[in-house]
């Protein structure tokens, strides 16, 4: 099955991705920031046991088991945060066969369930999850207090221990110098603002990760219901502001779009910074009309492989070694998607 950056769904020309994430704890172990190898190794083991009984097939991969440069590509594809690549020798992450959903074990919490698809798709996202979760939670003992929810290694995450997050592409907002205006103004609606990798990281090519903010004192409906009408506000602002620039820019919008799209399909060597810009330009440029035949799963495709580690081979590449096979691999794919 296709992995979700090549997949579709609702308002996909926007919306890169949607993201439900539960985070988990075991009763009676220490939080990974304090726990043995010992224990780390037990919850590896006991969600193993459990997962084994799910009619939903996983495969454990265990970090200590796999090179730097494969830990670095299931963090560009979005399976694990950069978090997951300290102290792999207790971290691990099963992955079902789908690639729908990731579980993260001893990330911040013993256990991180994910569920990611593209487009707009908080209610089949969030389904999918909550079976899981569902599942686990009468095969394992949770730590759970019954007043507070699931109890977490962040208070932040206290509670439902849910986030849902919604990876947004907002190049007209930014072009207009509204977005941190906006931003600050939906922070006070228990939304938080962050870049493309979560936490810690910042925005490039204008793509900003958007998720609720606590997690504690609402249900899990009424927390997704208010992130989601606040993205969905965010969507119809930037919507609006495109038709504008699109309107206002013209032939100077569409000279630069082009040349960006030109740069992708010709260029000889691109590198990450540089191609960051060019896919911004033409992922605009696709969503207004301006490039056919080029769908927002290409581009996603093209955001997630050409990253560094999935151009490297062998881990040794030089910087011009990895930038002329990332101008290969683009060309490839929007030659293959144009036949």
């Amino acid at each position: 099955m296709a992995k979700w950056y090549c997949g579709e769904g609702f308002q996909d020309d926007i919306v890169l991705s949607t993201r439900v994430r539960l985070a988990r704890n075991l009763k009676g172990i220490p939080f990974p920031n304090c726990m043995s190898d010992e224990d780390a190794q037990k919850v590896i083991s006991t969600v193993e046991d459990a997962l084994s009984k799910l009619n939903y097939k996983f495969r454990l991969i265990r970090l200590s088991d796999i090179t730097d440069v494969e830990r670095q590509r299931l963090m560009e594809e979005h399976f694990i945060s950069p978090q997951m690549l300290k102290e792999p020798a207790k971290k691990a992450v099963f992955l079902s066969e789908d690639e729908a959903v990731a579980i993260m074990i001893n990330e911040e919490d013993h256990i991180r369930l994910q569920c990611i698809y593209a487009g707009e798709e908080s209610e089949k996202a969030y389904n999918l999850i909550s079976k899981i979760d569902d599942f686990l939670g009468e095969t394992v003992q949770y730590a759970f207090h019954r007043k507070y929810g699931h109890l977490t290694a962040c208070p932040t995450n206290v509670g439902t221990g849910m986030r849902l997050s919604f990876m947004l592409h907002l190049p007209a907002l930014c072009m207009a110098r509204m977005a941190d205006n906006l931003f600050a103004a939906v922070g006070k609606l228990g939304v938080t603002v962050r870049g493309m990798y979560g936490e810690g990281t910042k925005s490039s090519g204008y793509v900003f990760q958007i998720s609720n903010q606590t997690t504690l004192g609402k249900s899990e409906t009424e927390l997704a219901q208010n992130v989601t009408d606040v993205v969905n506000q965010i969507i119809a602002k930037e919507r609006e502001v495109r038709r504008r620039i699109a309107k206002d820019k013209g032939v100077s919008l569409e000279d630069k779009i082009m040349r960006s799209y030109g740069i992708m399909k010709y260029a000889k060597k691109i590198s990450t910074e540089e191609l960051t810009g060019l896919l911004s330009n033409v992922r605009f440029g696709a969503s207004l009309g301006i490039i056919e035949n080029v769908s927002a799963s290409t581009l996603n495709e093209i955001m997630v492989v050409t990253r560094p580690a999935h151009i490297m081979e062998t881990g040794t590449e030089t910087g011009e070694e990895r930038d002329v096979k990332r101008a290969e691999v683009i060309k490839t794919l929007l030659n293959k998607k144009e036949e």
